[in-house]
């Protein structure tokens, strides 16, 4: 392996670890990967933890940044590692949304009643339905996006379920709803930050998914090989 290639690859994987550490201070609070909730943190920062969100953020700002000398030190070995870890990334994170939805349709389909989103549109009929084939469409299209050379039919329906997710979302703080998205769990879901921070999440999930709709269509075996 070319030194040039082996400097970007730890370029990658710091800039890897950044946005799993972006994700987690954003969405997933007192978990190993944050920090603003860390007894060390604190002492130094008292008011840190009200910050979580501008921490994460600016995880994923310099993780961009660390790609651009990755990408000039080893264009293709970049492209061909950030596709790798996009649909590995956010393939994972749709089939882990989906499983605890396709245990318990009942629970989510009154979770996404809360919205009131089909009921104000005459539509509340579809409310069930949705609750039904939503995690389905999580799961598969997810596995998809890993495993099957179909990238860019895989990335366009998550890329447009991540339109529905900002849409409700955003109808949720527009009516001042005091709940969250549901992605990873059905309890405590009462709380209008946790909707901002799920909003913020899926707005930058958006971007790496938007790119994968541009690359061709490949396993990522084939994408690996000589």
């Amino acid at each position: 392996m070319k030194k040039e290639t082996v400097f970007a690859s730890i370029l990658l994987l710091f800039s890897t670890l950044l946005t799993a550490f972006c994700v987690a201070e954003i969405s997933f609070p007192e978990t190993f990967l944050t920090v603003s909730d860390k007894d060390w943190f604190l002492e130094f920062f008292p008011n840190g933890w009200k910050y979580n969100i501008q921490i994460g953020i600016g995880a994923f700002l310099l993780a961009t940044i660390l790609i651009i000398p990755a990408w000039k030190l080893s264009k293709e070995f970049t492209i061909k590692a950030l596709e790798t870890l996009f649909r590995v990334g956010i393939g994972g994170f749709f089939i882990a949304s989906s499983l605890f939805k396709i245990e318990s349709p009942k629970e989510f389909a009154v979770l996404m009643a809360q919205y009131q989103f089909f009921p104000a549109l005459g539509l509340e009929f579809l409310n069930n339905i949705f609750a039904l084939m939503y995690p389905q469409l999580e799961f598969w299209f997810g596995l998809a996006l890993i495993i099957s050379p179909f990238t860019k039919e895989a990335a366009l329906v998550i890329f447009l379920m991540f339109i529905s997710f900002i849409i409700a979302l955003s109808w949720a703080i527009f009516h001042d709803l005091g709940i969250t998205c549901g992605c990873f769990n059905i309890e405590g879901a009462q709380d209008k930050n946790e909707t901002w921070t799920s909003l913020i999440r899926d707005l930058i999930l958006l971007v790496p998914n938007f790119w994968l709709l541009l690359r061709p269509n490949k396993t990522l075996w084939n994408l690996w090989r000589k």
